[in-house]
């Protein structure tokens, strides 16, 4: 059955699917597209930090092209290709604004304009991939690959959803400025509410599957686990963004880095609580 349904996508398909995953980018990521710390990132983070975010974000776009993405086939391979035209849309739909837009205007150095067009292409393929979602829904083996390793599927998605939502506030000042201002009741109740909205997210999530299912809800308990190790993932994805765009660090502080994180976490929490919903 499976394979009958991924010989009906021809290349027409295909082109229109990599279409729409341009259009996705650009939601996703045109608010970023539009940010300045995005476009010093490319020359001030350094060449080593900015390979390991690529990495990074390459592993998060083989979990969306494992549990969705722009290709209904499955395979290794076919996943790996689909994750670069993935970060390959990116590129090009970076490069498109940036030059309409005249960031990449003359007298800048091709070393930073590369690094401009590999950090942008960073949120535009996330959005890319999350466009082409219908595919997985509609591939069966996605979705059994969803019900037979739940905890599994449930963190890489929590992870996914983290980056898509912490990298687009990771870069901008307003993380330090927070930080900075809040106090350590402020902070405490920050992460109170970042946990309390995890919770609520996941359960609203869990009550929409069991309800379709017609299976009586998990118990709170699970529920509360859940959301503890989700907020987890959520706040160590957070630290190491914060360190890329160079946010926190070891001249920073504990006391505000611990606070520029709960920030951050604030956000990319609700992402890594809201991916199956994404994704």
């Amino acid at each position: 059955m499976a394979s009958d349904r991924e010989r009906e996508h021809t290349p027409r398909d295909t082109a229109i699917a990599y279409g729409r995953g341009a259009a996705g980018g650009m939601i996703i990521a045109l608010p970023l597209l539009l940010t300045m710390e995005m476009w010093w990132g490319g020359f001030t983070i350094s060449g080593r930090r900015l390979l390991l975010l690529v990495a990074v974000n390459f592993g998060v776009l083989l979990v969306l092209q494992h549990y969705s993405g722009l290709h209904p086939r499955k395979t290794k391979g076919s996943q790996f290709r689909a994750a670069l035209v993935a970060y390959g849309i990116g590129i090009v739909v970076s490069a498109l604004t940036l030059e309409i837009i005249n960031v990449l205007r003359g007298g800048i150095a091709l070393v930073d304009v590369v690094g401009k067009l590999v950090l942008e292409a960073v949120p535009v393929s996330l959005g890319a991939s999350i466009a082409m979602s219908h595919f997985g829904v509609e591939h069966e083996t996605v979705e059994q690959r969803k019900a037979e390793d739940v905890f599994w599927a449930q963190r890489a998605m929590a992870l996914a959803g983290a980056m898509i939502f912490g990298i687009s506030v990771a870069s901008t000042e307003e993380m330090t400025m927070i930080g900075l201002q809040l106090t350590w009741a402020h902070a405490l109740g920050l992460a109170v509410l970042s946990m309390v909205q995890v919770i609520a997210v996941l359960y609203a999530v869990g009550y929409r599957n069991h309800e379709n299912e017609g299976d009586p809800l998990p118990p709170w308990t699970e529920v509360v686990t859940e959301a503890v190790g989700v907020y987890a993932i959520a706040i160590a994805l957070s630290g190491y963004l914060l360190w890329t765009f160079g946010q926190i660090g070891a001249d920073t502080g504990v006391h505000a880095s611990v606070d520029i994180l709960v920030t951050l976490g604030f956000a990319a929490s609700l992402g890594a609580a809201a991916a199956e919903l994404l994704i």
